[in-house]
């Protein structure tokens, strides 16, 4: 599977709706994978219809920008959404759900173990290296190898519009070791940072092969007419909403091949 970054919308049911969705390339060959980044949105319950028929319930989070993941299980109560900022389930019939506006969604499957996480990754996540957090959760609780997870990075600020200070960036770059990701300005103190690199090269370090990782949609600070930016916006910027989950029960699920 290619690096790219656009990807095809989903396509909505009869009834049409503005509402559009962007997918992982190649993720379609999953059996009864539901997954999606949306556009902006006002309402979960009406994207929500446009993604897919099915009426499983959507658990989301109070996400405080940190590297705590949740286990979900079919019987779990998210009512109260929980603090916490990743979501990692191998039950069928419940959607794990995050929301956005220029950190960066990610969204994984192992789909030969039946395992997926929706993950929110702010400059602090990624810090604490919540990708490297959610693939060693994987790895530790059920013997999922990093070759065996392919990663989606939904939409997210760019490097072209994401100015930190150079604190952040240098102490992202410290940390990670990214070549290119932190951009530090000649003269002052700022510079600026590409989140959605970071994240691949956390997902590259731990084994994920690069072929299975792969960023999905724009920025969302250039893209104001779709998206909505808290950098753009200030605190009334809207979100967007990411979503993964499984339609049916099957533990395995290898990826089908194209027909000839």
């Amino acid at each position: 599977m290619a690096l790219t970054t656009t990807r095809s919308p989903a396509t909505p049911p009869a009834s049409s709706s503005p509402i559009t969705w962007l997918q992982a390339d190649g993720w379609n060959h999953f059996p009864d994978l539901i997954h999606g980044f949306s556009q902006r949105i006002e309402d979960r319950n009406v994207a929500l219809a446009t993604l897919t028929a099915d009426t499983f319930p959507l658990h989301t989070l109070k996400q405080v920008h940190g590297d705590d993941i949740l286990i979900v299980h079919q019987e779990s109560d998210m009512t109260a959404r929980p603090e916490a900022d990743g979501l990692i389930s191998r039950e069928s019939g419940v959607l794990l759900g995050i929301a956005t506006a220029d950190c960066v969604p990610v969204l994984m499957v192992a789909p030969e173990h039946g395992l997926i996480a929706a993950l929110h990754a702010g400059w602090r996540g990624t810090l604490k290296g919540i990708c490297q957090r959610a693939l060693t959760m994987l790895k530790d609780r059920w013997q999922v190898e990093p070759a065996h997870v392919w990663v989606a990075l939904g939409p997210a600020i760019s490097p072209c519009c994401y100015e930190v200070g150079r604190e952040v960036g240098e102490a992202l770059h410290e940390r990670w070791r990214t070549n290119s990701a932190w951009q530090p300005f000649v003269a002052g103190d700022k510079g600026f940072l590409d989140l959605r690199a970071i994240n691949r090269a956390q997902c590259e370090n731990v084994g994920v092969p690069a072929s299975q990782i792969q960023s999905v949609g724009p920025c969302t600070f250039c893209a104001s007419s779709h998206f909505a930016s808290y950098r753009r916006e200030g605190t009334g910027a809207g979100r967007q909403l990411s979503v993964i989950g499984w339609r049916s029960s099957i533990t395995r699920r290898a990826p089908q091949q194209d027909s000839a």
